[in-house]
């Protein structure tokens, strides 16, 4: 058998490249796909179960609702955010910037603590599977472009969103890490008192949204962290942390997300403002951290001390 001519084998490689690619690709629809039946089933089973009067006043079959009917046995309709996101994934050419693996990691707290207040850094084409995975729930968009907030919202009215802006640039990471020692970053019981004790992590000007409920779960996937004049994610990982610091005692754990740990801002960053004691778990590039309230004990170190 004669050997492969060098286009020959260039052509093979590519095809192979190719279906890779292709493989990927569905595998990652697939779990946006499951993520959304999952979703449904649960959403099915509440319906169906629930009931407006005690036990003993109604039949047990009397108090089974379809999911798929109202009373009068007209169609019931599909949560919004879901069926947006059903028909976006869909038709789209396009995926999340995470991987299968990475999505599954937050996948797997929100089905347990869902539906619940997320707080999202970045606006991307993963928004509206999380806004669906979290129907019932808050979930709010921190976006450092306004064009693109705009640019997103015509085509997904029903996402909130909000512009920030960022003052820090990545060039200024070194400088900004040392704060990790400072009473004014580390010293404050909340975010508004570090932002008066001019902690330059301490992000100003957030909208109103970001004061209104307690966040359960919050996700850095933004901002801009990959060319020296973008303002880096440490602002944003460092609010991460203070809005858990900060979480009511009552109201449990607080499980942070922080998506690219490869890159030098969010491996140095995550760890020195989010700890490496309540790091819950890595997949790929998603690291998730678990941190208990500090609302109780201000002042006191963002990591326990060893």
């Amino acid at each position: 058998m004669s050997m492969l001519s060098p286009v020959h084998a260039r052509k093979a490689l590519h095809l192979v490249a190719m279906k890779a690619k292709l493989q990927s690709f569905l595998g990652l629809r697939l779990l946006l796909v499951a993520a959304l039946a999952a979703f449904l089933l649960l959403f099915s089973a509440r319906t169906l179960f629930s009931s407006s009067s005690s036990p003993g006043q109604r039949s047990a079959a009397s108090q089974l609702h379809l999911s798929g009917a109202g009373d009068d046995g007209s169609c019931s309709k599909l949560p919004a955010p879901v069926a947006d996101a059903l028909v976006h994934y869909a038709t789209s050419n396009t995926t999340p910037q995470q991987t299968a693996a990475e999505i599954g990691v937050s996948l797997r707290v929100l089905q347990r603590r869902s539906p619940c207040n997320f707080l999202v850094f970045g606006l991307g084409l993963d928004s509206p599977m999380w806004a669906a995975l979290n129907h019932g729930g808050r979930t709010v968009f921190l976006e450092e472009d306004a064009s693109w907030i705009a640019s997103v919202r015509s085509k997904h009215p029903g996402l909130e969103s909000y512009h920030v802006v960022y003052d820090t640039r990545l060039t200024e990471a070194d400088e900004l890490i040392a704060l990790r020692d400072h009473p004014g970053c580390t010293a404050q019981p909340d975010l508004a008192a570090a932002a008066e004790a001019s902690c330059r992590l301490a992000l100003r000007g957030l909208p109103a949204a970001f004061h209104e409920v307690e966040w359960d779960l919050v996700m850095v996937d933004a901002p801009t962290g990959w060319v020296p004049e973008a303002p880096g994610r440490m602002g944003a990982i460092y609010t991460a942390g203070m809005v858990a610091r900060a979480r009511r005692p009552g109201d449990g754990a607080t499980d942070v997300f922080v998506h690219d740990v490869d890159r030098t801002v969010e491996d140095r960053f995550s760890k020195a403002f989010l700890c490496d004691a309540y790091l819950a778990e890595q997949v790929g590039r998603i690291r998730h951290f678990v941190i208990p309230s500090h609302r109780e004990k201000p002042g006191t170190p963002f990591c326990p001390q060893n």
